[in-house]
Formats: C-alpha cells, sequence, structure tokens
C-alpha cells in the first residue's frame, strides 16, 4: 500500500496548505422558497415527510425544483439536442482560476463588449486557458424573495456576442454571471448560449458575493450528476488570501477606475 511520502502525499499537502491560507467565499444561493426563477420555470419547493415533531426518529423533506434554479450550471444539451447533458460535463469545468470582471457600470440591458474586455486585459493581464469568468453586474442587489424578486427578473446586463466569441477563443473552461442569464435581458438571439454552449463551454448563472472576490481568485464548483440534464444546481467557492479584499482596495462596488470608453459606453 502506497503511503502519503510520493506524488499523492504532494498533493494532500499543497491541498492542506492551500485550505489553511485561503478564505473561502460562497458564490451560491441557498435554495430556499420563493427564490426567483425564470418565469417559465418550476419553483422551488419542499415537503416534509418525516420529522421529529411528529414523533419520527429522523427527519426529511421531498424537494421539487428546476435544473436552473438559484446558482447553477447550463450545460450545452441547454441550448442543442444533440448538446452534452450535464452529467457529461467536464468536472473540471469550473475547477480554476478565477477571473471577477466588474460591470457595474453598464446601464439596465446593456452588454459588456469585446472592448471592454480587451481594456480589461491591458490592466490585468491576458485571460488564460482554463479560466472562470465571472461577471459581476452588481444584479445580487436586486435579489429578493417572492414578491420581492420583481427588480432582479427583469432588465440585467449581459455578455456582448463580439466578447463571448473572444473568451471562446482564448479558452477558458467556463463563463458566469450574477444576473438570471449570461445574455442581456430582452435578447432574443441568446449569442452567449448559442456561442458558448455550442463549443462546449458550460454557462454559470446566479452568482453571489462576487464583490467580496479579488479580481483573481481560486475558484471550486461541483454541480450535481443529473442524467439528461439541461443544468444543475451547484455550489461554488472560491479561495482567497485572507485579507485579500482589504489589500486589492476594491470597495463595495469593486473594480478599477472605468475607462473614458467605459464611462461612455
Amino acid at each position: 500500500m502506497r503511503g502519503e511520502n510520493g506524488m499523492e502525499g504532494q498533493i494532500i499537502s499543497l491541498m492542506q496548505q492551500a485550505m489553511e491560507a485561503a478564505e473561502i467565499v460562497d458564490l451560491s444561493y441557498t435554495l430556499e422558497p420563493g427564490m426567483p426563477v425564470w418565469p417559465t420555470h418550476a419553483r422551488f419547493g419542499a415537503i416534509v415527510y418525516e420529522t421529529y415533531d411528529h414523533g419520527e426518529l429522523s427527519m426529511h423533506r421531498q424537494l421539487s425544483f428546476g435544473e436552473h434554479t438559484g446558482t447553477h450550471l447550463d450545460a450545452p444539451k441547454h441550448f442543442f439536442k444533440d448538446g452534452s447533458s450535464i452529467e457529461e460535463v467536464d468536472v473540471r469545468s469550473v475547477i480554476g482560476r478565477g477571473v471577477r470582471i466588474d460591470a457595474g457600470f453598464l446601464k439596465p440591458c446593456e452588454s459588456y463588449t469585446l472592448k471592454m474586455l480587451q481594456e480589461f486585459e491591458k490592466q490585468h493581464g491576458e485571460f488564460r486557458k482554463g479560466d472562470i469568468i465571472l461577471l459581476h453586474f452588481g444584479w445580487e442587489e436586486r435579489y429578493g424573495l417572492g414578491k420581492e424578486a420583481g427588480e432582479f427578473l427583469k432588465d440585467w446586463a449581459g455578455l456582448g456576442g463580439d466578447a463571448a466569441q473572444y473568451l471562446l477563443e482564448k479558452k477558458v473552461s467556463c463563463v458566469g454571471t450574477d444576473a438570471l442569464s449570461l445574455d442581456a435581458f430582452g435578447s432574443e438571439t441568446f449569442p452567449c448560449h448559442h456561442m458558448l454552449l455550442g463549443a462546449g463551454i458550460p454557462i454559470l448563472e446566479n452568482l453571489v458575493n462576487l464583490q467580496k472576490l479579488p479580481v483573481f481568485s481560486y475558484v471550486i464548483g461541483l454541480s450535481n450528476k443529473i442524467k439528461d440534464g439541461s443544468a444543475s444546481p451547484i455550489r461554488v467557492i472560491a479561495l482567497i488570501e485572507k485579507d485579500a479584499q482589504k489589500a486589492s482596495g476594491h470597495g463595495e462596488t469593486g473594480g478599477p477606475p472605468l475607462t473614458k470608453d467605459e464611462k461612455g459606453a
């Protein structure tokens, strides 16, 4: 039997050191009744089947929800009949360097463009193969339960088609947003979904706490393994250095100062 002195031991040691040195930021919403979903999708619900309150020895519930509930990962099958379903998506798709892009300056229904992406690269360096792109539109500020969710369900900004094509060429692993969809509200062609999912790149939607991240972090996300699924709720975390947010100089809105081009966008 092999011990912990070889490569396996090195991996375990490195992972333990990273976890001890890191602060963990939860990027997923809690699944609960009343949470906002796309108008045509199933709502989240829970039925208690056993409970100590009724004299049982344990408690369990039956859950009911759509595949695109809460923070979730879209699989290619969401838009392509013959595309990969969620259990076929590479498990490493949401494991890697996270790159947070602040786009909170955009007006409702606007798109983050290729020119903006390239300006971001000038300030922070080029995107790498395998990066997980996290677009922060500040949409979680509109999040709410039940009737309080109305503003969250409309007018969000999104990623432009030219920018999606650029990220595709950069061979990123996944692209995410804190809004209900990566394509801007009102889109009738869904360019991001067609380009990215069509190339086998999954899409993360309904992320939360992106304002707590520095520009770069290490992201880990694992979706459920649902047969023939078009998507799955996902638990996503980001590992950042302790006090990284304070050291980065980002406030609640986060991000570098707007360029002249961005202010005029």
